[in-house]
């Protein structure tokens, strides 16, 4: 196996997992009518916030950075090809 095969399914790899992350909150069977009215308080502010979006932002934030890594390693390994 070559560098760039190793890199091309790597980045293949990576960016399965990245779809399954991002798929995550959407495969949550126990779904309650409330879940957008969880809060949390920060005892630093006193502010609350909802704690389900930030899970939510959490996942989509790394699931995105993990498909930007996933087509780096495709395009390294396409250009090592070349």
């Amino acid at each position: 196996m070559t560098y760039s095969t190793i890199f091309i399914i790597s980045g293949l790899g990576v960016n399965t997992i990245a779809s399954l992350i991002m798929l995550y909150p959407y495969l949550n069977i126990n779904r309650y009518v409330d879940d957008d009215l969880i809060l949390k308080m920060n005892m630093k502010t006193g502010k609350y916030y909802q704690k389900k979006h930030l899970k939510n932002r959490r996942l989509g934030i790394a699931g995105f950075s993990l498909f930007a890594l996933g087509f780096v390693f495709q395009i390294l390994g396409i250009l090592l090809q070349i």
